[in-house]
């Protein structure tokens, strides 16, 4: 499984709206990613001290696909929609990182 993570550090000054992250912008995630092959999306709000300090993470999404080319499809296709909308929800620029999920139980 590949796993195409988005994140978001902390920088000074910058804003971030995570209600809208968390509603609006997953959910026009999700509708961008699912026609090439989306098996899960998740998002997070990183639970750091206060304040927060420049650098740290502070929020986080998660697309799963079953390959490296069904991810970078997606991301080709549907990235400069999900840019568009960045935004709206925060000053910050998302980072984001292709791997290969391995579970262990």
């Amino acid at each position: 499984m590949i796993r195409v993570t988005g994140f978001y550090r902390w920088q000074e000054g910058a804003s971030f709206d995570h209600e809208y992250y968390h509603k609006q912008h997953m959910e026009l995630t999700r509708e961008q990613l699912a026609p090439f092959g989306l098996l899960r999306l998740e998002s997070d709000t990183f639970l750091n001290g206060k304040p927060i300090v420049v650098g740290e993470i502070i929020a986080a999404s998660y697309a799963y696909f079953e390959s490296v080319e069904k991810a970078q499809a997606a991301m080709a296709a549907a990235g400069p929609a999900l840019l568009r909308d960045v935004p709206t929800y925060t000053t910050l620029k998302p980072e984001l990182r292709l791997s290969v999920v391995t579970t262990h139980v």
